[in-house]
C-alpha cells in the first residue's frame, strides 16, 4: 500500500462512516466510530462524539491505526 492509494480511498469516502483504532503505545488502544469530515494534505479529520481527531496518512501506512470503512 502507498501514501497515494491510502489518500484516495480516504478521499473517496468523505462523509462516509468509519471505524478507527489507533495503538497509542504503553497498551492503550483508543476505538471509535465517526465520520471523515476533512482532507488535506498530510492529514484527515475524524468526527466522533463531537471530538475531532486528526490522523496521518502516515498512520495508517505505518500500522499506528487501522480503519475501516462501513458501506
Amino acid at each position: 500500500m502507498t501514501i497515494e492509494k491510502i489518500k484516495k480511498d480516504i478521499n473517496n469516502n468523505i462523509g462516509n462512516e468509519v471505524r478507527v483504532i489507533h495503538n497509542e503505545g504503553r497498551n492503550k488502544i483508543y476505538e471509535c466510530n465517526g465520520k471523515i469530515i476533512e482532507v488535506y494534505n498530510n492529514i484527515f479529520i475524524v468526527m466522533s462524539d463531537d471530538v475531532k481527531r486528526s490522523f496521518s496518512y502516515r498512520d495508517i501506512l505505518t500500522n499506528t491505526i487501522q480503519i475501516s470503512f462501513k458501506m
